[in-house]
């Protein structure tokens, strides 16, 4: 089905009378017989409710890491509001509706799944009002992929339903967090292949996300609702993964749990962002022991530039030499490593050796002139002897 047939969709009634958003007004939505409504003073808003066993999460400074933003470190982590929406498509903007919109956040140390779903077009309002309470409740909001799909789309049906948007929080996306701590383990981070990863979890017969649009719109047509409860289902596990997924970055980052080495990598890597050296010097040191000459090889650069920083040189130029005979095309190490032993460690010897092997990363002129030089300090050198 195309574009234009799924916006007809919206457009007509899906019964004959009365049409699906007076029912809905009515509260007797075919959405009922699978979630019954409850009176709002917006009008009947079809909500579920799921509770389970709490995740352990990071303190505030780790969340401030995780998304490299001090923003993140002023929070309450006790009131994060997960969320996650399905939707009549993936393209976003005003033709796009969400029908689905998961909420989760901690009450009395359970996780509190709260699916807020829509009986029919032209039934937002109730929806959009509760789902503006639980934001102004929350520090912060937390999604995987949310801050530039779900909230956007969100914050548009506000604005068709002549609503006022809640007052913008602080999003953690974990999609961006996951994807600098996996990088070097995980080509792919969507959520369903991060769960199986990290967290053990293994959907079996769960909807495809690509099949949530066509469960809607066969809603739409018919008024059947088997299919609406996988969708429930579904987005019910996105947000359990999502504040575990959340658990687990916190604890690979505090080191409680055991990480390989080439997600130590990517952790290295954060927390040289983050300009926390040691924590850096940690992870890379461990992710020096990885069976991937690749990320051996990056660790040690990595590890050099720390070391380099904080003022460790000789320590810096021993892991830029170690790296050496990992890399395919060490022109680039050499030059950095010409420099260190040049300016830094003032040994005109090693410099000049580095800087011969340095020349297809330099212009012709610029290179022949750093060994000119190099090779007259170490003669200046010799003849001091």
């Amino acid at each position: 089905m195309d574009f234009k047939a799924k916006l007809g969709l919206l457009a007509r009634p899906a019964y004959s009378t009365p049409s699906p958003s007076e029912r809905s007004a009515r509260g007797d939505s075919p959405l009922s017989a699978l979630i019954p409504p409850r009176s709002t003073p917006a009008g009947p808003l079809h909500a579920v409710e799921t509770r389970s066993a709490a995740p352990s999460f990071p303190p505030a400074v780790t969340l401030g890491v995780l998304g490299l933003d001090e923003a993140y470190a002023g929070v309450d982590v006790g009131r994060l509001l997960f969320l996650d929406t399905e939707t009549t498509g993936l393209s976003g903007g005003s033709g796009t509706l969400p029908f689905l919109v998961g909420l989760a956040f901690v009450d009395e140390g359970a996780l509190v799944v709260e699916q807020l779903h829509l009986s029919g077009p032209g039934a937002e309002r109730p929806l959009l009002q509760r789902l503006s309470e639980r934001v102004e409740a929350a520090s912060a909001l937390v999604s995987f992929n949310g801050r530039s799909f779900d909230w956007p789309l969100l914050r548009t049906r506000f604005v068709m339903n002549r609503l006022t948007p809640p007052p913008p929080r602080v999003h953690l996306d974990l999609l961006h967090a996951s994807r600098r701590v996996l990088r070097h383990w995980q080509r792919e981070t969507r959520l369903c292949t991060v769960e199986s990863a990290v967290l053990d979890v293994h959907r079996v017969g769960d909807l495809d996300g690509a099949q949530v649009p066509a469960a809607w719109f066969d809603f739409l047509r018919t008024g059947r609702v088997a299919t609406l409860a996988r969708v429930l289902s579904h987005n019910l596990q996105d947000l359990r993964s999502t504040a575990a997924l959340l658990a687990w970055l916190g604890a690979a980052w505090e080191q409680r749990t055991q990480v390989m080495p080439e997600v130590s990598m990517g952790l290295g890597e954060l927390a040289e962002r983050a300009r926390r050296p040691l924590e850096a010097e940690r992870f890379l040191e461990h992710a020096t022991q990885s069976e991937v000459v690749d990320v051996r090889a990056r660790a040690l650069i990595a590890m050099g530039r720390v070391l380099r920083r904080r003022g460790a040189l000789e320590q810096a130029a021993s892991a830029w030499e170690r790296a050496l005979p990992l890399c395919e095309d060490a022109a680039g190490l050499h030059l950095a490593l010409s420099r260190l032993y040049e300016h830094r460690l003032r040994d005109a010897r090693a410099a000049e050796r580095h800087a011969v092997l340095a020349r297809p990363v330099e212009a012709p002129l610029v290179h022949a002139r750093r060994v000119a030089r190099l090779a007259q300090k170490r003669q200046l050198v010799l003849s001091m002897r």
